[in-house]
This record gives C-alpha cells, structure tokens and sequence, in this order.
C-alpha cells in the first residue's frame, strides 16, 4: 500500500519492467481494477518500460474510502498518486472512466508524456453522453448500488467481445464482485447533477499528445462520436479500432493493443518540431 502525501488514503500500486525506463501509467476505469493489464505486466515487448498501475479507492486491492469516491475527490487522488509514484513525466494508459479522470487532470499534470485513452470519449455536457454512449439495460449496472451474480456475470459479458475467453468473464467477475459499489452511485450523482468538466474543451486546448482507441466490437460506446472532436494533438484515426476485442482490447487482443500503443510511445517521445508518425490504418491485427 502506497500513502499519498496531503490525503489521508493509501493505494495498492504495482510496479514491473526496467525501474530506470520510461513510465507507462496504467489507470483502470469503473468497478474494474489494475488486474484488467495483466497482459501487459507479461509482454516482452514492454519489459524496457517503467510499467507502472493503481487500484483507485474502493477497487481491487485499495481499501474502501467512500468519502473519497466523488469525481471531484477521485481526481485529487490521481493527482496526488501520479506525483507519489514519480510519474509526473509518463505515458498514460487510461481504460473507460480512468480515462476520464486522467483527461480531468492533465491540465495539473503539465509534464506528461501523452495519454492513450481506451473506450473514453470526451464529453462535456449530457448530449455529448447521450452521443457517445450506446447504454443498454445492462451498462447501466456500471451506476447501480449493488450487484447480484447474475448481473456481475452480465456486465462482464457485456464488456467482452461475443464469445469472450472464459477466462477473461472470470477476471472481470471478480473486479466487479469486489468494487465498492458506493463509488458506482457517487458517480451517478455528479453525472445527475450536471458535474461534467468540459473534456471537450480539455482535447481541444491540449498540445500533449493524444490517442483513442475502441475495440472494434465496443457495444458500449459509439466510435462516430470521435469523429465529431477538435483535438488537434490527435495521433492517427479520429479512433484507433483495434479487431477481436470489445471494451478491453489491452485484454482482448493483445498484439494488437501492444503495436498501437508501441507506435503511440514512439511519437509522443518525438521532440515537437518532428514530423509525426501514423498508423497505416484504422484497425490493426
């Protein structure tokens, strides 16, 4: 467990890789946890970076800290978590709502390398949700109090590719079994009373390097929403689709997930007055 200075809460942190590499800050998004990287901890090909990743309050490892589970309070933490774990200068890799806490604060993080935003659109106000989101009965769980068996086993589905790997439903199970679900209704009530940050203004001011990816079978979110933003430090297509993967493409395709996010490192590294690389395509395989 990591104290953070000036906030009275403690963390579970992982680290792995080269300590002396450049940080790769993996940041889990709701009733999820640090585990959904796995796959990432075990690559070779990212074994030359600081690999570093959180369990936000409430969430896999971290004690349950419920005055803490406000967008406003959750920021704070990140905020303090990111300066404690001297990831001040990282590339950051950021799942659904890590994404948008992490978006939230860059304005606080002037340093960082980059951020790689997985299944996160920018939204602003209550159309931009309505716009990017595709919520069913079922996503809607991601904002209920509780969750029965069944509907663990459901949302989990519901963020996997059709046919999923069972082993991947069983991870996902057991994130959402332990999340506190008090952090799911803290997070309706902001969205409820109109909290939204402008995240849309955020990508369109920001000079730091930015990347959207979905998996190309996402049925939470809908990938024309991208399209639509001014984010003139955008990397590549308006979203990077990456194939045979749902909501978690780190998870679900690997490979694919690795090549992108590889490519990604290499031009946030590039001094700005470099041309910037592309990916020849929208999906990768």
């Amino acid at each position: 467990m990591r104290p953070l200075p000036g906030i009275v809460i403690t963390l579970a942190t992982y680290e792995g890789g080269d300590p002396t590499g450049t940080p790769l800050l993996f940041i889990h998004g709701n009733s999820l946890a640090a585990s959904i990287f796995e796959r990432q901890w075990a690559d070779p090909e990212l074994q030359s970076f600081r690999l570093v990743a959180l369990d936000l309050p409430g969430h896999g490892q971290s004690p349950d800290a419920p005055e803490w589970y406000a967008p406003a309070q959750l920021r704070r933490v990140l905020v303090a978590a990111v300066r404690a774990l001297g990831c001040e200068q990282a590339l950051v890799v950021a799942h659904s709502y890590g994404g948008h806490l992490a978006l939230d604060v860059l304005p606080d993080l002037p340093e960082l390398l980059g951020l790689l935003l997985v299944g996160t659109p920018p939204v602003s106000t209550a159309p931009d949700l309505a716009a990017a989101f595709c919520l069913t009965e079922t996503g809607g769980l991601f904002y209920a109090p509780t969750l029965t068996d069944q509907q663990t086993t459901a949302l989990a589905r519901t963020c996997l590719r059709a046919g999923g790997d069972e082993d991947e439903v069983h991870l996902l199970e057991a994130a959402l079994r332990r999340a506190d679900g008090r952090m799911r209704t803290a997070l309706a009530a902001s969205i409820g009373a109109g909290e939204l940050l402008d995240e849309v203004g955020i990508v369109a001011d920001t000079a730091r390097p930015l990347a959207f990816m979905l998996g190309q079978d996402d049925t939470l979110l809908n990938p024309a929403y991208f399209a639509g933003l001014t984010a003139p430090s955008r990397w590549g297509e308006p979203v990077l689709l990456v194939p045979g993967a749902g909501h978690l493409p780190f998870l679900e395709n690997p490979p694919a997930f690795q090549a992108l996010l590889l490519a990604f490192v290499a031009h946030a590294s590039q001094p700005a007055s470099q041309p910037a690389s592309q990916p020849h395509s929208k999906a990768i395989a």
